[in-house]
């Protein structure tokens, strides 16, 4: 009897001092049939196609400079917020609202802004996802600076919008314009 006291005990200690890694979560143990898993598995996927579905439609929205598509991904709570260097070596950090940000990338002077992204990284829970990818912002074929975009979305009304978008900036070393 106090032997299984003593291992009961003793588990907990033993499985704190093995190391730790990050690895992927595992599923929790289910006693549903592995087809019902697997398809856990493709809800995670599709919902990640939508999440990078909605960021690339924005950003095609950016490109033609078209406010109307721009405003079906964000609302009055969508804020940017731009970390910039300052001329002294610094950093700047400039936070707009969705609508301010409209305002300026849409004004008739200025060609529309292309901004790829690749190697987006996605994480969803529940209504909450978070993105991370590189970026290039370009203007006609030259790139004008590039740096890493943090995206997060917020699920609503079944339809992912964007909540927050920072980004870090970079002038040089960006490589030439990715391909299409």
């Amino acid at each position: 009897m106090r032997s299984r006291y003593l291992v009961a005990l003793l588990l907990p200690l033993l499985a704190a001092c093995q190391p730790q890694t990050s690895p992927a979560p595992s599923p929790a143990p289910s006693s549903a049939p592995a087809a019902e898993q697997a398809g856990a598995r493709e809800t995670t996927q599709q919902e990640q196609a939508a999440v990078l579905a909605t960021i690339q439609s924005f950003m095609n929205a950016l490109r033609a400079k078209d406010v109307a598509a721009m405003n079906q991904h964000v609302d009055s709570l969508t804020r940017l917020t731009l970390i910039r260097p300052t001329r002294d070596g610094g950093t700047r950090v400039v936070v707009m609202t969705g609508a301010q940000f409209i305002t300026a990338v849409t004004q008739p002077n200025q060609p529309g802004i292309d901004e790829p992204i690749r190697n987006p990284v996605v994480h969803v829970s529940g209504d909450l996802a978070t993105v991370w990818a590189e970026y290039q912002v370009r203007r006609d074929t030259t790139v004008t600076h590039c740096g890493f975009d943090a995206f997060h979305l917020v699920r609503s009304g079944g339809r992912w919008k964007l909540l927050n978008i920072s980004d870090t900036y970079q002038a040089a070393g960006c490589g030439p314009a990715w391909p299409n």
